[in-house]
């Protein structure tokens, strides 16, 4: 009987050790300990890369109690996806929340020489824990796949969302505060942005539309990564500032990718462009002149064309709000191709003409972008020497006819 009793006893122990073992796994995959810590990292822009060129935002989770350092990423998408680039420009993007290691992470942007600076936020052990709750809820396969929106629903407007839910009403009144005023256009924070990157500022000037223009609140520029590093630097919540001062975790010690001289690409616009004009006297000109002013006059009305045909696309059919309502279309547009159909040459030149002077007098205080007034300067000449049949360009596009 004793001896029953014993083996008993042994039996019931050994099932509360077994269960006691099993129970750690599982508060330590749930709960961060008290030495746990919880960082926005903010990550260069570079233009290496498209997606890269207006930097990053992720979190950081660190507790080494439990052997967690792990990054939670909402910038995540599949590049190899077939339909990738169609929904790109058709604004429906399905953008994730992945986790990665903190290592693997940082090991790409050293590869790739963009700096990464960490702020290491004040929160309380309760705060920490309960955005480690949420982030973990959202980064299950039901929840992780959301709707990118440059503006509204990016890496960086999902973190201060998370921290809204994690702080409460307080996180949300001091930023609203904070973001009292006027701000600026997405436009205007895009050329701002894009200053040292003019072919990208030119390409993103021609696919903003009209909304691109309005002037918004200082909130709207959380979009941008470092913004949100400023505002989290700046942001007090009851006299103690919600994060520490950036840290780099990685400095990189190059520039950034050197990109065209704006100055000389203009300049060399301009003198096309007075070289061009010339020829509007100029009765008898050599034949090769002739063939390179045509060379020059169906490349850029084609390029133009194109472009112009994407921008309807977009306008009409993408889910963007900030690409609809584009009045580049006035001057960018399809109708450029009717130049070789001798039956619409004459209306279809003071039609675009007229466009393009329209453009310009509605943007005339902000066509201060790259390269744009000396390019309509240069159509517009071309059209002309279109239009005029006692120039040779003239003549020689008058030969093209497909009709």
């Amino acid at each position: 009987m004793r001896k029953q009793f014993i083996i008993l006893l042994l039996f019931i122990l050994y099932q509360q050790t077994a269960n006691a073992s099993l129970s750690v796994p599982a508060q330590n995959s749930l709960f961060l300990s008290e030495n746990s810590s919880v960082s926005v990292l903010t990550c260069e822009k570079t233009s290496k890369y498209l997606y890269s060129l207006f930097g990053h935002s992720a979190i950081r989770i660190s507790d080494p109690e439990r052997q967690i350092d792990l990054i939670y990423n909402y910038g995540t998408f599949d590049n190899d996806d077939p339909d990738f680039y169609i929904n790109f420009i058709n604004g429906r993007m399905k953008y994730s929340l992945s986790v990665s290691d903190y290592t693997a992470f940082l090991q790409e942007y050293v590869i790739n020489e963009q700096s990464v600076s960490a702020q290491k936020l004040n929160l309380t052990f309760k705060q920490k824990n309960k955005l480690f709750a949420l982030i973990n809820e959202e980064i299950k396969p039901a929840n992780k796949f959301y709707n990118y929106d440059f503006v509204r629903n990016n890496c960086a407007t999902r973190i201060r969302d998370l921290l809204a839910k994690t702080i409460g009403p307080e996180f949300d009144r001091t930023l609203l505060l904070m973001n009292k005023g006027e701000g600026s256009s997405v436009r205007k924070m895009i050329s701002n942005y894009l200053t040292k990157d003019e072919l990208y500022m030119l390409g993103m000037n021609l696919l903003l539309g009209e909304k691109a223009d309005v002037v918004s609140s200082k909130a709207v520029s959380l979009f941008l990564p470092d913004t949100l590093a400023k505002r989290l630097d700046q942001l007090h919540l009851r006299n103690t500032k919600l994060s520490a001062s950036p840290v780099y975790l990685f400095k990189s010690d190059r520039s950034q990718l050197p990109s065209p001289n704006p100055e000389l690409i203009n300049k060399g616009l301009y003198v096309l462009t007075l070289l061009l004009a010339i020829n509007l006297f100029v009765q008898k000109k050599p034949l090769y002149l002739n063939k390179l002013i045509l060379f020059i006059t169906i490349m850029i009305f084609t390029v133009v064309s194109l472009a112009g045909c994407l921008l309807i696309y977009l306008s009409v059919f993408s889910s963007m709000e900030l690409v609809r309502y584009n009045l580049n279309i006035l001057w960018c547009n399809p109708f450029y191709l009717l130049l070789y159909f001798k039956a619409f040459r004459k209306y279809t030149i003071m039609a675009l003409l007229t466009g393009i002077l329209v453009f310009i007098l509605c943007y005339f205080q902000t066509i201060s972008f790259p390269f744009t007034f000396p390019g309509l300067l240069l159509i517009m000449v071309l059209l002309v020497l279109s239009f005029n049949n006692n120039t040779s360009a003239g003549n020689q596009i008058k030969s093209i006819n497909l009709v």
